[in-house]
């Protein structure tokens, strides 16, 4: 019988399944079809992050696992609505560099230094307007040609959407920079008891 404790991580690899699902439906059914896949995706990371808090089970694996899985889901949301014409490429850059970036910063601390960044509050609530202003996106795009007015609050709550990533963003930056600064000055005291 499967630990509990695994939970979890099981939630994270059907996550990472339901990427390559979420793109299929998509553009071989309708982008509409697809957008509960991709609520079902966001149910299953506020859950597994509940589990593994609530209970204790979180695990080194989680921790690499689970922005793995926000990134792809986030990417394939992204790129499925661009390429659909539905969102200007102007404004999916600044999302794709952000989380390069981000990728980029996590990779080289958890390389250097073994250590992996835990996802904070902003980074999800972050996430979570993504996933709002995707999905009224697709949905709004049924009304097509969209009212002036509605245009306008649509492209309003994306440019708030990419305010707060990158609040996000520069949090994570902070963090990663104090968490290497610690472990410098450990390393720094390490070193002096040795002599």
């Amino acid at each position: 019988m499967i630990a509990m404790r695994h939970i979890p991580n099981i939630l994270t690899c059907i996550r990472l399944l339901l990427v390559p699902v979420f793109i299929a439906v998509f553009f071989i059914v309708s982008p509409l079809a697809a957008l509960p896949i991709a609520w079902l995706a966001g149910l299953s990371d506020v859950l597994d992050g509940y589990l593994a808090r609530r209970f204790g089970w979180i695990t080194r694996m989680g921790k690499i696992l689970d922005p793995i899985a926000d990134k792809l889901m986030q990417g394939a949301l992204l790129l499925s609505i661009v390429l659909e014409g539905l969102l200007p490429w102007l404004f999916a850059l600044p999302f794709v560099l952000k989380e390069l970036a981000q990728a980029v910063c996590g990779f080289l601390m958890l390389k250097r230094r073994k250590f992996v960044v835990v996802s904070r509050w902003f980074g999800k609530v972050a996430l979570t307007l993504f996933h709002v202003a995707v999905s009224l996106t697709v949905i709004l795009a049924v009304f097509s040609p969209l009212p002036l007015g509605m245009r306008v609050s649509l492209d309003v709550f994306w440019i708030l959407t990419l305010g707060f990533m990158i609040y996000a963003f520069v949090s994570y930056v902070v963090g990663y920079a104090k968490t290497a600064a610690q472990i410098k000055k450990e390393w720094r005291e390490a070193q002096g008891a040795l002599d």
